[in-house]
């Protein structure tokens, strides 16, 4: 009710927007609720939110508009201009085919809260996402008055998350709709299509988590979910090919647990945010490492540990 209401309170032509929320059976009384607020409810048995036939697919196949907005359950839009601030660059700019917004910080939010609105929420990817190289001022942006413009390239890859985004639905058509985060950026990018706004004056509250303890386990879990089924069958694959590529991630491993550098960095975007929730950095940064690790090392080297000594057996057996 919370989101929904947010975007209720949009100052914007209410016969524009449709709001479609894709439930996978909810029993808690999401539906009913949903219902009640006017809100077209989409029915899938598919248990996660993303991939071809999962809930943001079927959003998008749903949407009758021109411009398709995706946003979380736990968030909410700031402002009653959010939308006219977020389709604004996409109006005018017909090169453009994603607008974003950035976290809003509230200082009534816990730490761990606080802290994930500034870098996102993968403190790992921190070189490889736009929510912490916006916030550490790693990204060339062009610099058009009410937005930045950043153009996404398969040489500088990176991940535009997907908690709240406005993108023009032409443009997913060319990449066969919306699907993972992840593969959305690199298929644009792929097919040239990779040209964002950063909304300087649309913000959102993002609810991600209240426990640092919490938040690890769910980034357990979803690596878990990556390794066993959403590593196939995509384009992009955060999975190293090549020798190189897998020195750099080793690398990054590395430099996550040696705990100096991320500590350091905690430290310096302390001081320059005046904000303490930066010193989680390191140990976000390490938990998050060491929940990527276990899982692949659960879900690769052991499983195949597991199959060759039963392929063993077999032979012996026989």
């Amino acid at each position: 009710e919370r989101c929904v209401n947010s975007i209720l309170k949009q100052d914007y032509p209410k016969d524009l927007i449709e709001i479609i929320a894709v439930d996978s059976y909810s029993t808690d009384g999401t539906i009913e609720s949903l219902k009640n607020l006017g809100v077209n409810v989409v029915l899938t048995k598919e248990k996660y939110p993303e991939g071809k036939g999962k809930a943001k697919w079927l959003g998008y196949q749903k949407a009758k508009n021109d411009i398709v907005i995706y946003t979380d359950s736990d968030t909410k839009l700031i402002g009653a201009s959010w939308i006219k601030h977020m389709v604004k660059p996409l109006i005018e700019d017909e090169s453009i085919s994603l607008s974003i917004c950035r976290m809003a910080i509230l200082k009534q939010d816990k730490p761990i809260n606080r802290y994930l609105s500034y870098i996102g929420t993968d403190p790992f990817l921190i070189s490889r996402s736009l929510d912490p190289l916006l916030a550490l001022n790693k990204l060339k942006l062009i610099d058009k008055g009410d937005y930045f413009i950043y153009k996404i390239t398969t040489d500088n890859f990176i991940n535009i998350g997907s908690y709240c985004l406005a993108a023009k639905k032409k443009a997913l058509d060319k990449i066969g709709g919306y699907t993972h985060d992840v593969e959305v950026s690199y298929l644009l990018a792929k097919n040239n299509l990779g040209k964002i706004a950063i909304s300087k004056n649309a913000t959102i509250h993002h609810l991600i988590s209240d426990s640092i303890i919490r938040f690890t386990k769910k980034k357990y879990w979803w690596a878990n979910v990556y390794f066993e089924t959403q590593r196939f069958n995509r384009e992009f694959t955060w999975m190293p090919n090549t020798l190189n590529q897998k020195i750099k991630l080793i690398l990054i491993f590395v430099k996550n647990f040696s705990f100096i550098l991320a500590a350091f960095v905690g430290v310096r975007m302390s001081i320059k945010y005046r904000e303490l929730a930066w010193l989680l950095h390191p140990v976000m940064v390490w938990l998050t490492s060491a929940s990527y690790l276990l899982s692949y090392i659960k879900n690769d080297i052991l499983k195949k540990t597991r199959k060759s000594d039963i392929r063993t057996h077999q032979v012996s057996l026989s």
